[in-house]
């Protein structure tokens, strides 16, 4: 069921009503079985998978605080032997076997395993939940369907955020009364999130198909102006899942965690960080920088342990060594960029150049996207020697002038489509530079009847009206359900 299909608008219609409907007592289970009937829609096998993740990690966590300190560790141990193990069982064992084989030469087989939906969404919940439970960071959940609705809430179990148990497991079963302040400010979230997957991810996806999938016959600036859509498609793509699983959790009265803070407005690929996949950030800094060590055991120990979490960010995202390859490359950008602070900040200085300026920041942010494309080739690319062959082109290729030696080249988007493309990125540049400045919706929110049901109108014809459709009016799957 796609977030973005009738079938998912008649799912959150019964949802809804169900919900606000029944007694209070009853609401969380309700919401409960609203959660597995969604995650069965994606295959019923896939349950097995959340049921041993869930079960797992509840009963290991359950006897924690009864153990002595030495079984007590024994048992995190185990919770995340068994937890992580099977994750990286179905998503790594066939490339494992691909590695090792080729180093034989021979041909290694093919393992049909099915890799479930969510599966690294939910596994992280899980090993946070642990972890915390062992460090007696709050009491383990004595409860097993409020645990199983925090694992399996729907409008998170796809793409996240991760969430944590303090800040979404007595959200979650808690009841709540309908407010339709709440309605009105998700549903406009989510109508954002629509415009974003559907007008401007999915017509970028066009371009982007078509190029990286037949790189070899484009030109240098061909390929450089598909990295730069792909660079704003998997942006629109996933933050607009985000929006849209924000808006709607926030109409039940569940708040989830801000994912997105902006990214590409970001002036140095640590500040990137801060502000692309809020959650998953603060998860690799919270159970694998920090116990590593940080930043507390010297500068050399620091970048060591800067380069494993981005090693384990890019094998956590996809299986393949350009994912290996785009992970080193964002700890390589950032180990750079402290090494050369000092350097830097001195020719500032010497040049008289006004660290504080807009026009200085503006600078950073150009050049920081610019690092960011090129790392998006090795997202996007199909194999490690395709997304070098790429930017080799790219560097060997490059064209200035490319569009004045004539017409725009027919890649996939017409005049008329890449028209409407850049006007919805204006629109989305400009929402963004107004959020930085307030709460938008509030504003929104805040003026006359005559505005604002106009502006809700208006947005939702732009979507049907320029929204990208496939067959049968099937929208595209959200980039990082993949992951």
């Amino acid at each position: 069921m796609s977030l973005i299909s009738l079938s998912f608008l008649a799912f959150m219609t019964v949802a809804f009503l169900g919900y606000f409907i029944l007694p209070m007592k009853l609401r969380p289970y309700f919401l409960l079985l609203a959660s597995l009937f969604f995650y069965s829609c994606f295959g019923w096998k896939a349950f097995f998978y959340l049921g041993f993740t869930t079960l797992s990690s509840f009963f290991l966590s359950l006897w924690m605080p009864k153990a002595k300190p030495s079984v007590k560790k024994l048992l995190l141990i185990l919770s995340l032997v068994l937890n992580l193990g099977l994750l990286i069982l179905v998503k790594y064992l066939n490339f494992t076997l691909d590695l090792v084989f080729g180093l034989f030469g021979a041909e290694a087989p093919v393992l049909s395993i099915l890799v479930p939906l969510g599966i690294a969404f939910y596994t992280m919940q899980a090993v946070s939940y642990c972890v915390d439970v062992y460090k007696g960071k709050y009491a383990p959940e004595r409860s097993f369907c409020k645990y199983l609705l925090y694992m399996s809430y729907f409008p998170i179990i796809m793409q996240g955020p991760i969430s944590r148990y303090d800040q979404l497991g007595s959200q979650v079963f808690t009841p709540h009364r309908f407010s339709f302040d709440r309605l009105k400010a998700g549903l406009c979230l989510a109508l954002f999130g629509f415009f974003k997957k559907m007008v401007i991810a999915d017509r970028a996806a066009i371009l982007v198909d078509q190029v990286f999938g037949s790189y070899l016959s484009h030109s240098g600036m061909e390929l450089l102006i598909a990295a730069v859509l792909y660079t704003i498609q998997i942006y629109a793509d996933f933050s607009g899942c985000v929006d849209i699983c924000r808006g709607v959790s926030q109409v039940l009265g569940i708040e989830l965690a801000e994912n997105f803070k902006h990214p590409y407005f970001s002036v140095s690929i640590k500040d990137f960080w801060r502000r692309w996949h809020c959650s998953l950030s603060s998860w690799f800094r919270d159970y694998i920088y920090i116990p590593l060590g940080g930043s507390r055991r010297g500068t050399g120990r620091k970048y060591l342990n800067l380069t494993v979490v981005f090693l384990v960010s890019g094998l956590w995202h996809g299986v393949g060594l350009q994912f290996i390859a785009w992970g080193l490359l964002h700890a390589g950008y950032q180990i750079f960029g402290e090494l050369s602070s000092d350097l830097r900040y001195r020719l500032y200085d010497r040049c008289r150049i006004n660290r504080s300026s807009r026009l200085f920041r503006l600078g950073q942010q150009i050049f920081t996207f610019g690092l960011l494309v090129i790392s998006w080739i090795f997202f996007r690319a199909p194999s490690l020697s395709s997304a070098l062959y790429i930017l080799k082109t790219i560097a060997l290729q490059l064209d200035p002038f490319f569009l004045l030696r004539g017409p725009f080249p027919n890649l996939g988007l017409d005049s008329k489509d890449l028209l409407v493309f850049l006007l919805a990125v204006a629109v989305l540049w400009v929402v963004s530079l107004l959020q930085q400045k307030g709460f938008l919706r509030q504003r929104v929110e805040k003026q006359s009847f005559l505005i604002r049901y106009p502006v809700y109108l208006i947005a939702i014809f732009v979507i049907l009206i320029f929204g990208i459709y496939g067959p049968g009016y099937d929208v595209a799957q959200f980039i990082y359900m993949q992951f």
